[in-house]
This record gives C-alpha cells, structure tokens and sequence, in this order.
C-alpha cells in the first residue's frame, strides 16, 4: 500500500475517533431524569416570562426606568418568582440534568435582559412583551444545553403574531413535531409528558392572560382570556 494511502487512512480513522470522542452524549439521561428535567424548565420559562409580563404596563407606557429594569433587578424577581413557585429556591449547584438546565436557564435569562434593558426603557406599545423575551431566552438557552434538552415555544398557525414561531419552523428538525401539531390541534389544556421514541416530551399548554388577548387584539386577532395559547414543549434525548 502506498506510504500516502496508509498516512491517509490513519488520518480518516483518528479523525472519527475524534469526533465520537467530542460529540455529545445526548442519550444518556434515564427517562426519569428527563422527566423532571421537562418539568423543570416549565417552571424556569413561566416563572422567567412572567417577570417581563409584570413590567408590560410599565413598557408600554415608556415609564420603565433604567434601575427598575437592570439585569441584577429582574434576576433577582426571577429568583423570588422561583423560590415563591418551587418552594425552595434556585439552586444552581444541583447535579445532573436539572442542575444543567438550571445553570443554563439562568446564564441565558441574565444575557437576553443585558441586551435588551434599553429596549425596556425606551418602552412603547409592544415593545418588549413576554413571547419575543421567552423566544430570544430559548434560542439562548437551547444552543448552551446542546442537545440535551431542547425547548420550543409554539402555537397553532392560525394564531400566530410571529409565523416564525410556527411549528414547522421551530421544530423542523425534532421527531416530535407531528405529534405537538396534533395536540395542539385539540386545544386541550392539559399537559402530556411521555416518552415517544427516543425522546421525553414534555408539552405544556399556555392560557391565553388578559395582557396577551388585548395585545393580539390590537393586531387581528380575536381570542378570550384563559383560553389556548400555545405550548411550552421540551424535548430530551433518553437512553
């Protein structure tokens, strides 16, 4: 065999090696884990959006000050709203997935409201409400997790502001998409964790709140307060 051949399937071979060894294991969570893990980051996306959803009027307004809106402020509301919600507070130490997610969540959470305090203070109708603030977290928080957990933000398309946050565009490359168009499609508003596959889902419907029926309003679209707002899904590979 040529000297240049050999060299070359060495090369091809420790390549592979290489890549095995740096891709991530995105299967190695029990089911169990990735069950409270799905449970944990519905807590961590309601309790972080209803943040934004308290200061609506207050950015709306244009009234929202620079200190009101700081970063350590609103993580600190965030923190309050989780230990109010989990009777115990934010402990990001904890092991495993839950403690991932929970360091992930937060890393994201404090990142998109640096970037967007301004955006807070200059305020104005809609400026800042709690659905773009939930997506830009999820886009964050996601791209930290790798794989091991994915969060999706989704509704039925008739129902949309956003149609980018359909369910075709934002689950596009997961399994599970069928299987949320279907249940999203009932209006039911109760949640349905299960394995399916290779995968935990989590999917969690959102009631529609008084602040988000009046902002639709304004742009179209008739809808009653505590009715069928999307869902929160998660997705984790399990073994």
């Amino acid at each position: 065999m040529p000297q240049t051949s050999r060299t070359m399937r060495f090369a091809v071979a420790a390549a592979m090696l290489a890549g095995a060894c740096a891709a991530p294991a995105l299967a190695q969570h029990t089911e169990e884990a990735a069950r409270q893990a799905a449970q944990e980051v519905k807590l961590l996306v309601g309790e972080g959006s209803a943040v934004v959803g308290d200061l609506q009027s207050a950015i709306n307004s244009g009234k929202a000050t620079k200190e009101q809106v700081a970063p350590d402020v609103l993580v600190g509301q965030f923190q309050a709203r989780y230990q109010k919600a989990a009777g115990a507070p934010l402990d990001t130490k904890a092991p495993g997935l839950v403690g991932e997610a929970r360091r992930s969540y937060l890393q994201a959470y404090t990142s998109v409201v640096t970037r967007y305090q301004g955006t807070m203070v200059k305020g104005g109708q809609d400026a800042f409400v709690p659905a773009f603030f939930r997506a830009q977290v999820l886009k964050d928080f996601n791209q930290l997790m790798a794989g091991q957990v994915q969060v999706y933000a989704t509704n039925r398309e008739g129902e949309l502001i956003n149609g980018d946050w359909a369910v075709r565009k934002v689950m596009k490359a997961s399994p599970l998409a069928p299987e949320v168009e279907k249940l999203m499609a009932t209006g039911g508003l109760d949640p349905v964790v299960k394995r399916s596959g290779t995968r935990v889902m989590g999917y969690y419907p959102m009631k529609l709140g008084n602040a988000c029926v009046t902002c639709h309003a304004a742009n179209g679209l008739k809808q009653v307060e505590g009715g069928f707002g999307g869902a929160l899904v998660a997705e984790i590979p399990v073994k």
